[in-house]
């Protein structure tokens, strides 16, 4: 089967190295023609225009194999990417899901990286991680889609808080505050709908929000430092790139109503993008963090 990656960013430049590494032969979707059915297809575009493009370009994919990168919930429908898939080609499309903690320039750079890929069906699975693994990046197989890909997007809204406290001025402890906060959010929000996060799922969940609650190489995270000084038109101008936290936040009353939980501090940050005051910001912020 021929390999073809759908996105030209980073991060399919990242997941092309691996490709490379394994001596595996690949090629970029040609943008606006369609996608090669009986293909392996590893999805990199973002998660807002993956129906779009898979409605457009590919009407013959039932034989393919999906294996999904990206990171989010769909704004209008608040669906994960397998949703998204399954919409456009059927439940019963081979589908496959890599989520972790790894920077894409790191994993090009060959640093050592640990992360899950998620499978409905064992048929495949090896095959899939045998593309991707290599010495210096691990694979970790689990038979789990949504408690992945709900981490892997809530995550996103947790690093624009950790962004929001470092741009205010606030050091580690309260970062490290904001991080436990969150990984308690992500586990009572996956109980509520009945996933369950076990050992080997650790680096796809708390691993991956982890990093991306800690560095400036997170664009989540740099748009909320922006946040702290700028409005949210300006901020989203000057990271210059998509950034799925700002999406995702228009889904989060839609999960905590379906899931029915409270949670707060995914619930701040949605209060900061929509009043989308900077003057205002320490204030809302240092109201949550000395009540929770």
């Amino acid at each position: 089967m021929k390999i073809i990656i759908l996105g030209h960013g980073k991060w399919g430049q990242a997941m092309g190295s691996l490709l490379s590494k394994n001596k595996k032969d690949w090629s970029y979707w040609q943008r606006d023609t369609e996608i090669e059915g009986d293909s392996i297809l590893v999805n990199c575009l973002p998660t807002q225009v993956i129906r779009d493009v898979f409605q457009k370009y590919g009407k013959n994919l039932k034989n393919s194999i999906i294996v999904n990168g990206a990171k989010g919930i769909e704004s209008k429908t608040h669906k994960l990417p397998y949703e998204i898939i399954r919409d456009v080609l059927g439940e019963e499309v081979d589908y496959f899901t890599l989520i972790g903690p790894g920077f894409s320039q790191e994993i090009i750079n060959q640093m050592p990286t640990l992360v899950n890929i998620g499978y409905f069906k064992v048929k495949n699975s090896e095959l899939v991680k045998d593309l991707f693994q290599t010495d210096y990046f691990r694979v970790r197989l689990v038979n789990q889609i949504e408690a992945l890909e709900l981490s892997g997007a809530f995550k996103n809204i947790y690093a624009i808080a950790c962004g929001i406290a470092d741009g205010l001025g606030f050091e580690s402890n309260t970062k490290t505050k904001l991080i436990i906060v969150a990984i308690e959010e992500l586990y009572r929000i996956s109980k509520s709908l009945s996933l369950v996060i076990n050992e080997d799922m650790i680096a796809g969940t708390v691993g991956d929000l982890i990093l991306t609650c800690s560095s400036e190489q997170s664009r989540n995270f740099s748009f909320g430092r922006l946040l702290a000084k700028e409005k949210v038109q300006q901020a989203l101008s000057i990271v210059g790139e998509t950034t799925e936290g700002y999406h995702t936040i228009e889904s989060l009353p839609f999960y905590e109503q379906k899931a029915k939980v409270n949670l707060s501090l995914a619930h701040f940050v949605y209060d900061a993008i929509k009043k989308d005051d900077p003057t205002n910001i320490k204030e809302l912020f240092t109201s949550f963090v000395e009540n929770v």
